[in-house]
């Protein structure tokens, strides 16, 4: 008998009807034997909503208030699974994240959990009982006010719960079968894949890709915690594992999956993803001292910065600074902008919005000669605009515009995943081999997200 958390996503308790499957898919699972512990984000579109409604008050809400207004979809959610477990027959109760003993710091919007005190949900366990666990949440210390993760941070929930608890492995459920080589409801040909690595998934988290949350992959990879990627459609169907090994022996699989080659053989392409929002500002011939007041003030305040480029030529003391960063932070960079230059003129100030970054993700990427030329030809050939190229050892990325970009995503990925001849492998991950609760033979275990 394992221990599993399984994490339901916005999208798998969106409706009446869905929190009813949802219900069924915990109680089959416990009908195999296995003890389940649930967390559930808010129904779909409830944080949005929320949001609209703490604007519509005010201008610029208290951030307590505000993690105290957003908290409460995900308690509506654990109410309403708790409540469905129940009318079937099954005992449970719903948590808090404080309730649950997730204790985080202070930050207000974008907490981190510190601990976990999974005293309580133990003990409904050892009653027979179903815990429900209300995500994206904790409180700021024992007894402390109510703190938010951040967008995903259900999928830390999960996470953090599942290493607290010992438990077999997180099931992370969302309306897609697993991970994809690209999001397959808008790039035709995207492949899922039967394994993938910390390393693969983190990666492709950071550049856009939207099925785990990149915090709650860190935190898995740092706790040693298995995850099980499925879709809210059915628990016997198929996944995508991620963790610290994946199988190497090719066996033949449904023709739609498959695990990236070893470098060396073809490529390692575990996806291509993008993130769209980003504006980018260049300022030309700025002073290295004039760059890290403001690289430093950007990261006081907590934007969200990529630096895209920054150098000068030759011995001169000034030189360009390129960064990307969201839409929505481009007005308090403007006034960081104003604040830094006060007293001073500053020259030249290029802002370009309407961007995104689209990446090219595998192991070893950036190392392959001739990588950077096919993803350039690529965005070419499809007429993509294109710009401050990055390339790192497990990521090629690129800005270019928005209202290009599924054509540009499509012939991307065409390079990368579609001509290289891709081994097919086996499904069973290898550090599933030899724990036969993992069975991929257990239907309750079979699929998972």
């Amino acid at each position: 008998m394992a221990l599993i958390v399984q994490k339901y996503g916005g999208t798998s308790v969106a409706t009446p009807e869905k929190v009813f499957e949802a219900a069924r898919q915990i109680l089959a699972a416990r009908a195999d034997g296995h003890e389940v512990v649930a967390v559930v984000s808010a129904m779909g579109g409830t944080t949005d909503r929320l949001l609209q409604l703490a604007s519509s008050v005010s201008d610029r809400p208290d951030p307590a208030q505000l993690d105290a207004l957003l908290s409460t979809g995900e308690a509506v959610s654990a109410a309403l699974l708790s409540m469905a477990l129940n009318r079937q027959g099954a005992p449970s109760r719903s948590f808090s994240g404080a309730q649950a003993g997730i204790r985080t710091d202070d930050r207000h919007g974008r907490a981190t959990i510190q601990q976990v005190d999974p005293r309580r949900l133990k003990e409904d366990l050892r009653k027979g009982a179903i815990p429900v666990v209300a995500g994206f949440q904790g409180e700021a210390g024992a007894g402390g006010p109510c703190t938010t993760l951040g967008r995903g941070g259900s999928d830390t929930t999960g996470v953090a719960l599942a290493a607290a608890l010992g438990a077999d492995h997180c099931e992370i459920v969302t309306d897609v079968a697993g991970v994809y080589t690209a999001d397959p409801r808008k790039v035709d040909g995207a492949r899922r894949h039967t394994a993938l690595l910390y390393e693969e998934m983190a990666e492709l988290a950071v550049s856009g890709a939207k099925v785990l949350a990149a915090d709650s992959v860190d935190y898995a990879r740092t706790h040693g915690v298995d995850l099980k990627v499925r879709s809210n459609h059915t628990a016997c169907g198929p996944e995508t594992w991620v963790g610290y090994r994946r199988r190497t022996a090719a066996m033949a699989v449904s023709g739609d999956s498959w695990t990236p080659a070893a470098l060396g053989e073809v490529p390692a392409i575990a996806g291509v993803a993008t993130k769209t929002g980003l504006v980018r500002c260049v300022l030309r011939q700025i002073t290295a001292d004039h760059a890290v007041r403001i690289l430093r003030g950007l990261a006081e305040r907590e934007i969200e910065v990529e630096l895209r480029r920054y150098g000068s030529l030759g011995t001169e003391d000034a030189g360009d600074l390129a960064i990307t960063l969201p839409a929505e932070s481009v007005e308090e960079a403007r006034a960081l902008l104003a604040e830094a230059y006060r007293g001073s003129r500053l020259d030249e100030v290029h802002w370009t919005s309407n961007l995104a970054r689209l990446s090219v993700v595998g192991l070893g990427i950036g190392q392959l000669p001739g990588s950077p030329l096919r993803l350039l030809e690529a965005l070419r050939s499809v007429g993509a605009a294109r710009t401050d190229l990055l390339v790192t050892s497990n990521r090629l990325s690129v800005l270019t515009g928005e209202s290009g970009l599924a054509e540009a995503t499509q012939s991307v990925h065409d390079t990368f995943v579609h001509e290289p001849a891709v081994p097919e492998m086996h499904s069973t991950p290898l550090w599933a081999t030899d724990r036969r609760q993992l069975s991929a033979n257990v239907p309750a275990l079979a699929a998972a997200d």
